[in-house]
């Protein structure tokens, strides 16, 4: 299991923009800006589907996504598998949150991204390189 550093969760709270990652059943990628985000828990990630068309279908096909951001607090790159909620306690979590961040926006879905991997974004010499 992976768990988050403090320096990650600092990092990706700090961040105003990161750009989400997925790809179809036959491999065609997809990479969406999204500002929707945020540490569920230190193993999980939730990003909030206000706009996800293209990104959703792929969700449905293939559970497999990441997320990478760079900000005054650097960044990473973040692997796991994706689960979509419509109802119940994420999905309404995530309704009470979006009212608080952007009241004029209302999701259609809330994703959970179990973090399975997670990658150093930095310039120098080991860009690309598993952390955790």
């Amino acid at each position: 299991m992976v768990t988050l550093t403090n320096e990650i969760k600092e990092s990706l709270a700090a961040t105003k923009l990161a750009f989400f990652a997925t790809s179809a059943h036959d491999r065609t990628p997809n990479v969406v800006p999204i500002g929707a985000f945020k540490v569920l828990n230190d193993t999980t990630l939730l990003i909030s589907d206000q706009f996800f068309n293209k990104t959703l279908a792929n969700m449905k096909e293939n559970k497999k996504a990441a997320i990478s951001w760079w900000g005054e607090k650097g960044g990473f790159q973040i692997k796991g598998t994706v689960t979509i909620h419509t109802d119940g306690d994420i999905w309404e979590k995530d309704v009470a949150w979006m009212k608080e961040l952007r009241p004029n926006l209302k999701p259609k879905g809330a994703v959970v991204m179990k973090i399975t991997d997670v990658y150093a974004v930095v310039p120098g010499t080991e860009p690309g390189k598993k952390i955790l």
